[in-house]
């Protein structure tokens, strides 16, 4: 059986006339009677029935003409999708970040790529997930391009660009004695219960190499996975803890404190796999920004506001 056969038998079976359908086709009268009559030796059964002149399904054809209406239905979409696939201003790009970057980098990311006309026909599937299971989904082809700290372990099939600084703040409750300060340094959080985040994430390294930097060890009272989590225990009074602000911040009765001097910053990147067949889409969206950081310096430590 065929592609030919079946959009042959397709074609006869909405003109139910030979000479009319091998016109159509642009094909002899008999390679069509030839293509229907293998098929339905093929088959095992008649396709069609001849009633003097008239020619009409059979029971057999009218049973088997749908499936093959929704199979070669399915086929041109298929076609369709690779076109699209393959036009550089149309297709999808699945985007992992980080959960801190959610609220104003994401957005900025993709208003900024909108800007551009052309982009708009392309389309984002987003994943928010903690920095080392992005780069397993990355790696393993689940994700086009994630926007997160660099990983613990480098890895030669990953390339990255700096897209923006993000601040560090000491996080307390309201009605913490820190509070009321307009910065701090690490030396005021050394004798304070702390609020952790997982090992496995980029904060923990952040915050680690602070607190060794400065010989301190801070009494660990809970380890959690997430930011929200980490807002919600500090508003709690259950300890303070170093982490972005983010909006939601305000839900939890607590305040952020920048560090005195030198901001306390982490770098978040643009990652994608190299060894992944890049699709004309996500090369468009990374030449975007490759551009655009060269050409306007595109490093921010604010994400609303390049520097």
């Amino acid at each position: 059986m065929t592609l030919q056969q079946l959009i042959y038998f397709v074609k006869m079976s909405n003109t139910l006339h030979y000479t009319n359908a091998a016109e159509q086709l642009n094909i002899s009268q008999p390679s069509l009677s030839y293509s229907i009559g293998e098929l339905s030796r093929e088959l095992g059964v008649p396709l069609f029935e001849k009633n003097g002149k008239t020619i009409s399904l059979s029971e057999y054809g009218e049973a088997f003409l749908p499936y093959v209406e929704s199979a070669l239905n399915i086929l041109q979409q298929g076609e369709a999708q690779l076109v699209t696939m393959k036009n550089p201003s149309s297709g999808n790009i699945n985007l992992g970040y980080i959960y801190s970057v959610s609220f104003d980098a994401i957005p900025y990311l993709i208003d900024q790529f909108y800007t551009y006309q052309g982009n708009n026909n392309i389309h984002f599937n987003f994943q928010v997930n903690i920095t080392n299971t992005l780069i397993e989904k990355l790696l393993d082809g689940r994700l086009d391009v994630i926007l997160a700290p660099l990983p613990e372990v480098a890895n030669e099939n990953i390339e990255s660009i700096p897209f923006f600084k993000q601040e560090l703040f000491l996080v307390v409750y309201n009605d913490h004695p820190l509070a009321i300060k307009k910065s701090v340094k690490p030396e005021d959080i050394g004798n304070e219960k702390f609020i952790a985040i997982n090992k496995r994430t980029d904060l923990f390294l952040q915050t680690d190499a602070l607190f060794r930097s400065h010989n301190l060890v801070p009494e660990i009272e809970f380890v959690v996975d997430e930011c929200n989590s980490m807002a919600a225990f500090v508003g709690s009074k259950l300890g303070i803890t170093i982490m972005p602000k983010i909006p939601s911040l305000s839900s939890y009765n607590v305040t952020a404190i920048p560090f005195e001097g030198s901001p306390l910053t982490r770098t978040i990147y643009l990652h994608w796999n190299t060894r992944k067949q890049m699709s004309p889409a996500l090369n468009s969206f990374l030449e975007h920004y490759k551009s655009t950081i060269v050409i306007d310096g595109l490093y921010m430590t604010d994400h609303r506001n390049p520097v």
